[in-house]
């Protein structure tokens, strides 16, 4: 018996193919991108980082090359800056590189790891010199010595032993860093190499399949395709409700098979069918057979003959009971929705009602604020940035001119909003009290008393009652022109003085406003100005305002080297430029950070 080449064995034999070809291509992709995968991790995994830390470890290198210079010529006391920057050198950043660097050098080879070692035998040795220098210089006094400073200084000057030892170690991590840039040069180019031949691959099989797809497309079409195209016609037919009259042939394969087992579907359907338009018509007696025990169709079709019978029964019962329901619920809902409106009405008129007192209530707050003009009399050269978080502020500003002196303040009261509107009341009223109790105008004693009207004010209780811990942070300046000289007490919040671009900061006493139980003094500052010095004073809003990509504080140091930046410019453009920086910054990909607290940045300058 002559086999039969079915449809099965076709597709198989296609899909054989194909799945080897895939196979082969799967094999050689897969080996080129595990090779690539490895050499990757090498140059990201060992060579990029060895190469950032040899760098880095260079670096401080040469920074603590100049330091110990610095130490050995320039006399200084011992805990200056540059001096602990070096100790904190030698203590810490070099033993964590030359961690990070043995933990690296697991996978070095063994001519790196000879030349590492050599690297920490030289940076011992140059460790040693630097503590040779600080141990004859430790403090003021070993300066005095001239042989000490003279021996130390030739040590540690250029071309001394220092230095040339420096330049070895430099010259040995140089070597290093050379070393792994030239192996990942290596394994980039031996992988690029790795991906041109899979490219290769890739093209000249996937031309080869695509021609052999074509002979299988072919040869599909002719034996598969057009019978079953045939077959799909004559189904359309019945999914248009037409029965089909011509005859399906026989291909010996299984679509002919499919054409028997159609011929016999179409002729169940036409017996179906009459069944189906006799129960439409309302014939429920009809009697129908179904075409096997597992017509699913026939035996649903006899079930809603009954079904429809059992229906037409119930059909006015139910019409009578739903139409009583919907007209229920219609006057219900109804009824709802004109209690809803009605309550909708009364929040928007409650809503306008507040917002109309809360704006009534910032025109009050803005009515004590000083006014421009008054603010440009006493200041010429100056600015206000002044940004509440909501309609009214809980920060506030004060300038005010007693004889030859002006008083200026940055006050933040507790909380912002409405409650911060009532503290800015309380504090403005407490702080004019407490200057018209101190004509002397001493900032320290001002805040005292204060701080005394601000614990009157706001922590009373009914008896029984805890007392609240409202309060407010501030500084607070006495500025005299003609003297120039500034006198400066402070609540929690600093003064800023910039001076030749260079900032200098004057602490605050950390005493709260208005606590009842303070017994300390304010400590009153006496700064001396020279011509245009720049000063600032400030509350917390700005510098605690969330942004940036992480969406963390902007934090005072940033805000120190803004201030030192923008300090020689008009104070006009100042402020363009805080409002602006602000501005970038409470901005993210996707939308605006929400302000979270007022803001108040004041700056004058001495003229």
């Amino acid at each position: 018996m002559k086999p039969r080449f079915t449809i099965s064995r076709k597709i198989g034999f296609g899909f054989a193919v194909v799945l080897l070809t895939t196979l082969v291509l799967f094999i050689l992709t897969y080996d080129t991108l595990r090779t690539g995968r490895s050499t990757n991790d090498r140059i990201n995994e060992v060579y990029n980082p060895s190469i950032s830390v040899l760098e880095q470890l260079k670096s401080v290198i040469l920074r603590s090359r100049t330091s110990i210079t610095a130490w050995a010529l320039v006399q200084s006391r011992e805990d200056t800056k540059e001096k602990m920057a070096l100790v904190e050198m030698m203590q810490v950043e070099i033993p964590k590189l030359k961690y990070e660097i043995d933990s690296l050098a697991l996978h070095w080879n063994d001519t790196e790891k000879r030349k590492k070692e050599r690297a920490y035998k030289e940076i011992a040795d140059l460790l040693s010199m630097y503590r040779q220098v600080q141990i004859t210089l430790k403090d003021m006094q070993s300066y005095d010595d001239p042989f000490a400073r003279f021996a130390m200084s030739e040590y540690a000057e250029e071309d001394g032993q220092i230095y040339r030892k420096a330049n070895e170690v430099i010259d040995i991590l140089n070597e290093l860093i050379g070393d792994h840039r030239r192996r990942s040069t290596e394994d980039s180019v031996t992988m690029i190499a790795a991906f041109d031949r899979l490219e290769v691959y890739l093209r000249n099989l996937s031309i080869a399949l695509f021609f052999f797809g074509i002979v299988i497309a072919y040869f599909t079409i002719r034996s598969i395709v057009r019978p079953i195209s045939l077959l799909k016609d004559i189904l359309e037919e019945l999914g248009k409700g037409i029965f089909p009259k011509r005859a399906v042939v026989d291909t010996g394969d299984e679509v002919g098979e499919m054409s028997i087992a159609l011929e016999q579907l179409v002729q169940g359907l036409r017996r179906t069918t009459e069944f189906s338009r006799e129960v439409g018509q309302g014939n429920f007696e009809i009697h129908y057979n179904p075409l096997s025990d597992e017509d699913v169709l026939g035996k649903a079709l006899l079930s809603m003959r009954d079904d429809l019978k059992k229906y037409e029964q119930k059909k006015r019962e139910t019409e009578r009971e739903l139409e009583e329901k919907v007209q229920e619920r219609t006057r219900e809902v109804v009824k709802q929705k004109d209690k809803i409106e009605k309550q909708n009405q009364q929040r928007k008129e409650l809503l306008e009602n507040i917002t109309a007192s809360i704006r009534y209530a910032k025109r009050l707050q803005e009515s004590f604020l000083p006014s421009a003009k008054v603010v440009r009399s006493l200041l010429p050269e100056h600015f206000i940035y002044y940004k509440p978080k909501d309609i009214v502020s809980g920060d506030f500003y004060f300038v005010k001119g007693v004889g030859d002196k002006v008083i200026v303040a940055a006050v933040d009261c507790t909380g912002h909003g409405v409650p911060g509107a009532f503290m800015s009341l309380v504090g403005h009223n407490s702080l004019n009290m407490a200057i018209s109790e101190n004509p002397e105008l001493d900032p320290g004693a001002i805040l005292r008393d204060l701080s005394r009207f601000a614990a009157d004010s706001l922590n009373r209780a009914p008896e029984g009652e805890a007392l609240s811990r409202d309060g407010m942070d501030l500084a607070l300046c006495v500025y005299d022109p003609k003297a120039a000289k500034l006198t400066y007490a402070g609540a929690f919040n600093p003064l800023y003085l910039v001076r030749d671009g260079e900032l200098q900061s004057f602490r605050p006493d950390k005493i709260i406003i208005g606590d009842p139980n303070n017994t300390q003094d304010f400590n009153t500052q006496i700064i001396k100005l020279k011509e245009h010095d720049m000063i600032y004073l400030f509350s917390d809003g700005y510098v605690d305002q969330f942004g940036g990509s992480e969406g963390r504080k902007y934090m005072y140091q940033p805000f120190r080297q803004l201030l030192t930046r923008i300090s020689q410019l008009p104070v006009a453009e100042q402020q363009r430029n805080l409002a602006q920086e602000m501005d970038r910054w409470r901005m993210n990909s996707q939308s605006q950070e929400e302000q979270v607290d007022d803001m108040l940045v004041m700056g004058f300058r001495h003229v």
